[in-house]
């Protein structure tokens, strides 16, 4: 196969060994990709930034270093000739964690993506942030992807001489210049087809895919969306003329590749999401995608729970328009996510952390120094009070609480099937109070009683799962912990789906001995949130979903109360497409869920319910909808 003609300055290399032959005699190395659609979008990329010149290696700044892991050290090599940094290669990233090098300056860690998960990630985002050192990933899909991201970082000049920018927000649907007053209306049409020094984006979505409003931007990349393990297509998945999540035809899909930015920065959850088992196991990826496109660095979110708003990308687009480094603008992301309480890293840069897309000028403000926030000082627990009465009127308040707090977020997204959800359990929880303040002056409780009220409010806290989409489960949660702060967290096991580790946080309530322990993934999001006196669900389910076949599951744990179990999309606007509620009693408790066939092969949510005597516990993890054929995993996983 002929290759395509590469600007001047360029040349293809027969291997990783002959690259450094090319660079030998000044020549930016490239690797063909055996695909020949992939070659000639990298003759066109290249043909764009323009011929390379200057010097090779390039100067390097102060403290600035590559560090290798792995077996094979040749492509950290050659990063590290190129850009005229020292290298260091470790067997591990453990050891290289060990020894992090001298503080601040910069560490470019070259890397394939399944040896850059979010479990490798956090502890290297965290050890090389203590120390003020600025980090970049250089990686890709293979090894060809990764060398021409390190091409892109030697072009001697941007692809786009005016250094516009642009923010597309795809909460609101609408787009807009950044740092450029009285610059005209710009639509999201316009502002992905258009050049960019720098585009960044705004958005609900997932590692695979971002909504724009009136466009989705896909992570295809090939001729059809294949898994990972075994490269075969996904029946349903993502082709490219078709997307799986818009199958309107008002709805316009567009590819991270065909972006012409320079430096992409994509604020949507879990966006930089590298391993390949990680979320949906497929070749769907938003970020490897780009770097096999025009941009020569993407940043953005690495977990699911990084929590940021409108402001975060504004503010890290005028540290960009001070003329800072990624690297810099990185930091300062996680320093704004370590000010909600994220201290591990929310952000990461596929791209070299000493890059400015923009001139530095003297004039602004220099951008702030990074630092991190330290978590608050333990509360004193409440002491324990153990007599039955007291059991009994702490969870009804509690109960009162957690309703007040749903029925606070009716404020902002009306909802009817809440409303009368919300009155049922009203009226048997004001019921069983009143049982309590007749009991109060003897002592004697009216068990039958509360047992039958609490069970009327367990049925109708678990009804309105189905009875509401407006995103049920996320109202719960965030109900049950408005009137308890965080007393301490806690590492726990790592995640049954994506292997991240998990934190637990340990919450202390106003009403005394009434705390729950919550445990959240990254990644995944919510795992589980239960009291701290009862004991955590114990769910053995299947690795994936198979449309048309049952999904049968087993949970061991509390042997009292009512369970609901849903499967549902991700989207929290979209029902439960399948669901049961069953009473649980002693041993371990078998559930059958009838799963349609209609399925779109995606990574859908497992959740569990349980309620009793007031109170409740919830269960989430993420399960892959995948052909019958295609499973991740021979066996069930735990948790």
């Amino acid at each position: 196969m002929t290759l395509p003609r590469l600007p001047d300055g360029y040349a293809w290399a027969t291997g990783l060994d002959h690259t450094h032959d090319l660079l030998t005699d000044a020549t930016v190395p490239l690797l063909a990709t055996g695909n020949r659609e992939r070659d000639e979008r990298i003759a066109a990329v290249l043909a764009r930034y323009g011929p390379a010149s200057g010097p090779l290696p390039r100067p390097a700044g102060a403290c600035a270093r590559v560090v290798s892991t792995g077996d094979d050290p040749r492509l950290g090599r050659l990063a590290a000739t190129a850009l005229g940094r020292p290298h260091h290669h470790y067997p591990t990233l453990t050891q290289a964690l060990a020894d992090p090098g001298p503080a601040g300056g910069s560490v470019l860690l070259p890397a394939a993506p399944d040896h850059l998960t979010l479990a490798h990630l956090l502890p290297a985002l965290d050890t090389w942030t203590r120390t003020g050192t600025r980090l970049g990933l250089l990686t890709g899909r293979d090894t060809p992807a990764a060398v021409f991201l390190l091409a892109k970082i030697l072009a001697a000049a941007p692809s786009t001489p005016d250094g516009a920018s642009a923010l597309i927000d795809g909460t609101t649907g609408r787009s807009r210049h950044l740092h450029r007053p009285g610059a005209p209306r710009l639509t999201t049409a316009d502002a992905i087809s258009s050049p960019w020094r720098t585009l960044l984006i705004d958005a609900h979505g997932s590692a695979a895919h971002a909504h724009l409003g009136t466009a989705v931007l896909c992570g295809l990349s090939g001729d059809a969306e294949r898994t990972t393990r075994t490269g075969h297509p996904v029946p349903g998945g993502c082709t490219p003329t078709r997307c799986k999540t818009a199958p309107s035809s008002g709805l316009t899909v567009h590819h991270p590749h065909d972006l012409h930015t320079d430096v992409l920065g994509l604020y949507i959850c879990n966006a930089i999401t590298l391993g390949p088992d990680e979320q949906y196991p497929t070749t769907v990826n938003l970020a490897l995608d780009a770097v096999d496109g025009h941009p020569a660095a993407v940043f953005g979110l690495v977990r699911g729970d990084a929590d940021t708003t409108s402001a975060d990308p504004h503010a890290a687009a005028d540290l960009l328009h001070t003329g800072a480094d990624l690297g810099t603008v990185t930091m300062d992301a996680n320093r704004r996510a370590a000010e909600r309480g994220l201290t591990a890293g929310a952000a990461i840069l596929l791209g070299d952390p000493d890059h400015h897309p923009h001139p530095v000028h003297s004039d602004r403000p220099a951008p702030p120094a990074p630092r991190t926030s330290h978590p608050r000082p333990p509360a004193t627990p409440t002491p324990e009070r153990d007599r039955e009465l007291a059991d009994w009127t702490r969870r009804a308040t509690e109960a009162a609480l957690f309703e007040a707090a749903l029925g606070d977020s009716l404020a902002h997204r009306p909802d009817p099937g809440l409303d009368q959800s919300l009155r049922s359990m009203g009226e048997a929880r004001a019921a069983a109070q009143t049982l309590l303040r007749r009991a109060a002056p003897t002592g004697r409780l009216d068990h039958e009683g509360l047992e039958r009220l609490a069970g009327q409010w367990a049925e109708h806290a678990l009804a309105l799962l189905t009875r509401t989409r407006g995103g049920a489960f996320g109202r719960q949660l965030t109900a049950l912990r408005a009137t308890h702060r965080t007393l301490r967290t806690t590492p726990a096991p790592p995640c049954p789906h994506c292997a991240t580790p998990l934190t637990a946080e340990h919450l202390t309530s106003v009403l005394g001995p009434c705390d729950r322990i919550t445990v959240t993934c990254p990644r995944c999001g919510p795992a589980h949130s239960h009291p701290a006196s009862q004991t955590p669900l114990t769910v053995h389910a299947p690795a994936a979903i198979h449309p048309g076949q049952p999904f049968t599951l087993t949970v061991d744990g509390p042997e009292h109360g009512l369970l609901a179990v849903h499967l549902r999309p991700r989207s929290s606007r979209s029902g439960s497409y399948a669901h049961t509620t069953t009473d649980l009693a002693p041993g371990p408790l078998t559930v059958d869920l009838d799963v349609p066939t209609d399925l779109v092969p995606e990574l859908d949510r497992l959740w569990l319910v349980h309620a009793d005597q007031f109170r409740l516990a919830l269960h989430q993890r993420r399960v892959p909808v995948l052909p019958t054929e295609c499973n991740p995993d021979t066996s069930t996983r735990t948790a």
